[in-house]
């Protein structure tokens, strides 16, 4: 099997799904509801309806889809949702229990849309109140044994062992029965975010919900309805015909309102009783229990539901966007209408065309997901239309689907004032619009068309950098990747840093470069940007441990920290001719390719890149020039002694660079500076080697230390150990493969009180196993003679030193 195919990634995501829900548990509820409304909405079937016949688009065949392929895209998108939310938008939980809200939530998705298989407008209407008493009914009792027995994430578990705590007073079966029947709250107009946030209300609204019948309860929110119209009518004084149209439709909903009660149905849902002794004292009680156990319940029970209804908004639409009856939506270029392909059972294809602005608008939908940092982020399949009008009507299409989509995400996060155990309150939340790649200026006039529906979500909107037609790799990397919070001298010292590097910062403005960039962490062995993906990101690494394999059978290299990498395919517009993982873990700034293009992008003239190039060599040799310099200094000073012949050395040295010095002006700077010794000799080579300056300057050192020491036609004894130190550990610098011996000094200690000692003396030294027991590693030498010399030094402290592979005995 192609492990790229959509048909493999959806059967993994499956799996994922059926880890809280059992298999024979989905495929019931598949085949028993979703399924069902598949089939009426097959045209096929449809066309048969009187209703569908007379008005094709108002039918719940047109509606995008609620079948089988909604309920499994919602159960495996609640699934990433929660992990979005988890810590930003809902507080932290213990992973036993954020494990639990998973298995909760995965088991209401399955339950939220059973109803719309009724296709009536009662069905449609009361669709979330039939999932309540769906679930108290016999149909539902083989589902909750199954829950219950097989413990589907760990809800079982939690409930028994509340109830065995004295939290749960009820049967803790039929708290899991009440808990599922909550995928009502799915719709925000039957269970209002204010009646989510208060567990009494909460408990009230469900035991209504469960006990009238669907019919009474239809019939009374028709009246409602039409009663609340009409008051905020009056109220916001529209015109007198308005008010009177509304008059007559209220006078039509009591009308029938009364001719349904006539027929003499009985109000309550009886079928409740068989699972109450006592409805009024059991139904939803631990909603109101006041254990801090059960109340942690209450709080993941509602945060899951808010979850639900974020993982229902945030459904999939645009390429893959179908109807119930799988027929395909899509926009039209010219017109930015909705179409609609009806395909008989034959073959038979019919291209149906609809005003409709908000089928139009979700067509034109390619993502909409969460971030991070708990924004809400849609994308668009195109911004160009054939002509004004059409991408003006493809624009308010789409601010009308935000707006319900934003509507449905920013209301579900709304918590009471004084909660305050959120990271991200709901009002925070900012509405993310990618641009198009095909016309730049297309989000900023769905956003102009937002702020027109309602000019708060205006303000909240912003234009974002597009991330279409990228490795999903790379865009996945991005958008769980942290939002940069530096002051403007941060932004500037990382500007300044890659100039070092070559690339040009001029007229580049710090605020708008950082614009959407984001800090991210590769882990070691991981694939930053694979040879051939398109172009996305622009990357700066922080530090090193980057390595670039071309293409064309060139030789792998170390990266450099600070130098963009993968901004030559986004200058050029074509895939990457390398790739790049990550030998160690680093930090690195992710830059979408459009605040590259924009803010970054920046080159040389020929004028330009011959003063940079003069100044950059200048630099380097007067670097070169000061380490150098203060190596041989410290070598020459090696002995205590400074010698008219070393003077004369350096200072036909500097001449060289240029730099014109007197004998006396030398001897001063020689003599100028810390004391020479051994140890901060060694450590000024090993840091100048840990700047891995080119081989040709090695080499050059190393015959300079060479000629120094010799100049005075005296090797002392100092200078004849130094030297064999510091030729091999140059060598070692210079070796293609060879590395010489290195002789390793230890320090075991003998008491406590040396173990202390070593450790205040080297808090750094590794500790080691030997024959001896355990030891410190503080220092590896490439010189025995010069390892010796520091092996004396220790034992003169009193330390017991040995050198590795050396017999030793006090």
């Amino acid at each position: 099997m192609n492990l790229n195919s959509s048909k493999y990634v959806e059967e993994i995501q499956l799996l994922q799904v059926d880890r809280y829900l059992p298999e024979k548990v989905r495929t019931y509820i598949e085949e028993n509801y979703y399924a069902k409304v598949n089939q009426q909405a097959e045209l096929d079937y449809a066309a048969r309806n009187e209703d569908f016949i007379a008005n094709p688009l108002q039918h719940v065949a047109l509606y995008s889809d609620h079948g089988v392929v909604h309920v499994r895209d919602v159960a495996r998108n609640i699934l990433v949702v929660l992990e979005a939310i988890h810590g930003v938008l809902i507080p932290q939980r213990e992973p036993l229990w954020f494990d639990f809200m998973k298995g909760y939530g995965i088991i209401i998705v399955y339950n939220h849309d059973m109803g719309m298989l009724d296709f009536s407008a009662f069905g449609r209407a009361m669709h979330p109140e039939f999932v309540t008493q769906e679930v108290f009914s016999p149909a539902f009792d083989q589902v909750i044994d199954t829950i219950w027995t097989e413990n589907c994430g760990n809800v079982s578990w939690r409930l028994i062992n509340l109830a065995d705590q004295g939290a749960l007073t009820e049967d803790p079966k039929l708290v899991l029965r009440e808990m599922v029947s909550m995928g009502v709250a799915h719709s925000k107009s039957k269970v209002p975010i204010e009646v989510l946030n208060n567990p009494q209300q909460l408990r009230q609204v469900m035991r209504q919900i469960a006990t009238v019948n669907l019919h009474h309860l239809y019939h009374q929110q028709q009246v409602t309805k039409a009663e609340n119209k009409l008051a905020q009518a009056k109220n916001s004084l529209q015109e007198q015909l308005k008010i009177e149209k509304l008059e007559i439709a209220l006078l039509q909903v009591k009308s029938t309102q009364a001719e349904f009660l006539k027929q003499g149905t009985s109000p309550r849902n009886e079928r409740i009783d068989q699972y109450y002794s006592d409805f009024e004292k059991q139904a939803f009680s631990w909603l109101v229990c006041d254990h801090p156990e059960t109340q942690a319940l209450i709080v993941d029970v509602s945060d899951t539901i808010r979850a639900l209804r974020a993982a229902d908004a945030l459904r999939q639409r645009g390429t893959v966007y179908k109807t119930s009856g799988g027929y395909q939506i899509f926009v039209d270029q010219n017109t930015a209408k909705a179409i609609y392909a009806l395909q008989k059972g034959s073959g038979e294809l019919f291209l149906l065309e609809a005003a409709n602005p908000l089928n139009a608008g979700e067509a034109n939908i390619a993502s909409s997901e969460l971030t991070a940092n708990g924004d809400l982020r849609i994308s668009f399949n195109r911004g160009s239309f054939s002509n004004q009008d059409a991408a003006q009507r493809a624009a308010y299409n789409l601010a009308v689907v935000i707006d319900d989509i934003q509507r449905d995400i920013i209301d579900t996060f709304s918590r009471p004032a004084n909660a305050n155990d959120v990271i991200k309150k709901s009002e925070n939340i900012e509405i993310l619009l990618e641009n198009t790649d095909d016309n730049l200026d297309f989000a900023e006039a769905v956003q102009t068309e937002l702020g027109k529906i309602a000019s708060e979500i205006g303000l909240k909107s912003r234009v974002v950098p597009s991330l279409k037609n990228i490795d999903p790799e790379e865009r996945d990397r991005y958008l769980i990747a942290k939002e940069l919070d530096w002051s403007l001298e941060q932004k500037q010292k990382i500007l300044l840093r890659v100039s070092q590097s070559g690339h040009k910062i001029q007229n580049i403005d710090p605020l708008k470069a950082f614009t959407d960039v984001y800090l991210s962490v590769l882990k070691e062995g991981e694939t930053l940007i694979k040879a051939g993906s398109p172009p996305g990101f622009v990357y700066i690494p922080m530090g090193i441990g980057l390595v670039s394999n071309p293409l064309g059978g060139y030789q792998p290299q170390g990266v450099k920290p600070w130098i963009p990498l993968g901004n030559i395919r986004v200058i050029r517009g074509d895939q990457q001719e390398a790739t790049i993982t990550a030998e160690q873990q680093l930090e690195l700034l992710i830059i979408p390719k459009e605040i590259y293009l924009k803010y970054w992008h920046n080159t040389y003239n020929a004028e330009e890149f011959s003063q940079q190039i003069l100044r950059i060599y200048a630099e380097d040799n007067l670097q070169e020039l000061e380490q150098i310099f203060n190596i041989l200094r410290q070598v020459a000073l090696i002995d205590k002694t400074l010698d008219d012949t070393e003077v004369d050395f350096i200072q036909q040295l500097l001449g060289s660079y240029r730099i014109n010095y007197s004998t006396e002006e030398v001897r001063e700077k020689l003599l100028t500076g810390e004391d020479s010794d051994f140890v901060s000799l060694r450590q000024s080579v090993l840091d100048y080697l840990s700047l891995d300056p080119p081989y040709f300057q090695v080499g050059r050192l190393r015959d300079l230390l060479n000629l120094l020491v010799k100049v005075d036609e005296e090797i002392s004894v100092e200078e004849s150990l130094i030297l064999s130190e510091l030729n091999n550990l140059l060598d070692s610098y210079l070796a293609d493969e060879t590395i010489p011996k290195q002789y390793k000094v230890l320090i075991i200690p003998t008491t406590s009180e040396q173990n202390q000692g070593i450790r205040t003396l080297f808090p750094t030294a590794p500790k080691v196993e030997n024959p001896w027991g355990k030891a410190y590693l503080c220092g590896s030498f490439y010189s025995k003679e010069y390892a010796n010399m520091i092996l004396q030094r220790y034992r003169n402290l009193n330390f017991y030193a040995i050198l590795e592979d050396e017999e030793y005995s006090a």
